[in-house]
This record gives structure tokens, C-alpha cells and sequence, in this order.
């Protein structure tokens, strides 16, 4: 049983939520840019599926000139739109986690095949049953084959999922919480409405899914600076006021403040861009050395500070011996035009007696206490 009015309220609401995050997105857009150019076309996407759905449900069982052949091709128009959704929802993540153009023309084009066939097979639908024929009555129905575009509908969406989830520090750490909150309606919709057909849940279900991406990943993307790829001062800040509150807790915080020896050197040697890149550089470094429980941050300029709490003092000895190590690797490896070299200062917080001027302030000096030793 259709429920008409239920189905012009579920997709309308969708399309009132799509309009205002595009409306409220207009002014942060970043022209040009592929991810963004992705997330707007689903955007677009869903708009588009909503008034079809709607219009397909609206003329299902009545019988007027036109209406058959209306609804086979608005029905036909769905099942393309939707696997190019889920599609465009695994280069959207693909390009989120490497930001490589020449890896999506290598990879995507054999990833999209299946895709392209159900596109083909919807298009055959207009001639001959595929996944789903309309009756004499103009009542849709489905197919035995029409379960074909759900799998891999679902195994796009999860496909995505999976991939930020394997290459999560590789991304920052940020979109894996993103990308299941994104998951989450889309399937809880696309269920319901798989079971029962009548129910119009599934775009409501992807434009919260959109809106809650959106959001999630501009509120994170907020605390994460832009060259290194690490969370930024304003994130340590946060954390730091956070653990001084701890006061109850087992374990020690420890933080470690890093400078790149001659980062003036490389600037004025090189350019401003290729410093850029050793910001990056040292910014990936950090990242790998630093376990699950801690936390690599840009401080300032060419300062970074790494926080984590430990058990033991041996665990931030065990952290600075990972760096030099990266370090060393990097410089053998990376065949860039500089070499990159950390000064490194630790400090324990006292949560009795320290201040989070004071801790900084230890680490300040241990720091340029080692860059004083190099310099003799």
C-alpha cells in the first residue's frame, strides 16, 4: 500500500535539507576541487531521485494515457541514479584518503563496471523486463534480478567505508567517524524500503546521511591545519584543558615539542613551496610515529608538539626513537631536495603543581636545550 502523502513528505523534507546545506555551503565552497565537485553532484543526485520517486509513486496504478511509458522511464532513471550515487560515493572516499587524480582514471575505470551495466541494463529495461516491468495496471513490480543493483549498491557503499577505515591514519584519523555516521541512514532507510515497498525512507536517509557528512567533516576539518595534515593548535589546546581537569586519572601525560633544524635554510634555499612540502613531510613522519593514544599536532611555523599519556617515562623515550628512526628513513627514501632534522624536548605534566604554560614551557626548553648541543 502507497502512502502518498507520507512519500511527498518524507523526499520533500529531503529536498528542504539538501537546499539549505547548499544554500549555507555556498560561501565555503572550494572551487574546483574534486571532492567537493563529488559530494555536490550526490547532493545533486539525491534532489533528483527525490522527485522521481515521488512522481513514480504519485502516477503508480492509475491508468492514463502516457502513464505507462512515464512510469517505465522514471523507474528506469532511479535505478541508474542510484548506482551512480553509490559510485560516486567510492570515488568521493577514494580521493578523500590518496588525492590522486591518476590513481582514479587507473583504478575507477574497472571499479565502475559494474555500475555501467546495471546503467545498461535499466536503459534495456526500457524495451523488455530487467530488474522490474510495469503491469498492464501501471503497477510496478519487481523482478527476480532486481536484487542485482541492491548488492552492489551496498558493496559501493561499503566498499568506501572500508577503504577510509584501512587507510584511516593515512586520512588523518578524522573521516572514519564521518563515513559510518554517513553510512548509517542510508542503510536503516535503504532497508526498510527494500522490504516494503510503498515506504519512501531511502532519501530521506541519504540527505541526513549527506548533511551529517558535511557537517562532520567541516567541524573536523576545522581542527586539522592544512600543510602537515595534523590536528592544529587550537585541537591541542582543547585536549590539553581537557586532561588538566583529569585529575583522577591513571595514567601520565607526556608531551614532546619538536623544531625542524634550518627550516629557514630550506625556505630560502628551495622557495616557500618545497618548505611547504617539508612541513608535510615532517607532518607525515609525526603521524606514523605516534601510537593510536597519542596525538601529533602542529604548534607553530615549524613546531610541532606531540602529546600522549603514558605508564612509564620509557614509553616517551620509546616515542622519540621512533621519530629519529622515520626521520632517518625518510631522509634515505624520499629522494626530496632537503633533509629533515628534528630538535626534541619532552616534558611529564604534574597534574598537582603544572599549569599548561608551565608544561609547554619545560618542553620549550628541553627543546632548545638539545638545539643548543647541536649547534657545538
Amino acid at each position: 500500500m502507497i502512502n502518498l502523502p507520507a512519500i511527498f513528505i518524507a523526499n520533500g523534507t529531503a529536498i528542504m535539507l539538501l537546499i539549505i546545506l547548499l544554500l549555507s555551503s555556498h560561501k565555503n565552497t572550494r572551487y574546483g576541487l574534486l571532492d567537493d565537485k563529488i559530494f555536490y553532484a550526490m547532493v545533486a543526485c539525491t534532489i533528483l531521485q527525490c522527485f522521481i520517486e515521488s512522481a513514480a509513486f504519485y502516477i503508480d496504478g492509475k491508468i492514463l494515457p502516457g502513464y505507462h511509458t512515464f512510469g517505465v522511464i522514471l523507474n528506469a532513471i532511479l535505478y541508474i541514479a542510484n548506482i551512480c550515487f553509490a559510485f560516486m560515493w567510492t570515488i568521493y572516499a577514494d580521493f578523500k584518503v590518496f588525492s590522486d587524480r591518476k590513481r582514479l582514471r587507473r583504478i575507477y575505470p574497472f571499479v565502475g563496471i559494474p555500475a555501467f551495466l546495471i546503467s545498461v541494463g535499466s536503459i534495456v529495461n526500457l524495451f523488455t523486463p530487467v530488474f522490474f516491468h510495469i503491469t498492464e495496471n501501471n503497477i510496478y513490480q519487481r523482478t527476480g534480478l532486481y536484487i542485482i543493483p541492491y548488492i552492489f549498491t551496498y558493496l559501493y557503499l561499503a566498499y568506501g567505508v572500508v577503504l577510509i577505515y584501512c587507510y584511516r591514519n593515512k586520512v588523518k584519523k578524522y573521516l572514519f567517524l564521518p563515513a559510518i555516521i554517513f553510512m548509517v541512514p542510508i542503510l536503516l532507510g535503504s532497508l526498510l524500503q527494500f522490504f516494503f515497498y510503498g515506504l519512501s525512507l531511502v532519501w530521506i536517509g541519504v540527505a541526513v546521511a549527506l548533511v551529517s557528512l558535511y557537517v562532520n567533516v567541516q567541524n573536523e576539518a576545522s581542527c586539522i591545519d592544512v600543510l602537515s595534515g595534523l590536528y592544529n593548535r587550537q585541537y591541542l589546546n582543547h585536549y590539553l584543558y581537557s586532561e588538566s581537569k583529569r585529575s583522577n586519572s591513571k595514567k601520565m601525560l607526556a608531551g614532546i615539542l619538536l623544531d625542524v633544524d634550518h627550516f629557514k635554510h630550506i625556505n630560502d634555499e628551495f622557495g616557500h613551496l618545497v618548505g611547504d612540502d617539508a612541513i608535510a613531510s615532517a607532518g607525515d613522519i609525526l603521524r606514523n610515529s605516534v601510537s593510536e593514544d597519542g596525538l601529533a599536532t602542529r604548534f607553530a611555523g615549524d613546531e610541532f608538539v606531540v602529546v600522549k599519556l603514558i605508564e612509564d617515562e620509557q614509553e616517551v623515550i620509546d616515542t622519540l626513537q621512533r621519530i629519529e628512526e622515520n626521520t632517518k628513513k625518510f631522509n634515505e627514501d624520499a629522494e626530496k631536495d632537503y633533509q629533515l632534522q628534528f630538535s626534541m624536548g619532552y616534558s611529564i605534566y604534574d597534574r598537582k603543581s603544572d599549569s599548561i604554560d608551565t608544561f609547554l614551557s619545560r618542553m620549550d626548553g628541553a627543546m632548545y636545550a638539545e638545539k643548543r648541543k647541536k649547534r657545538m
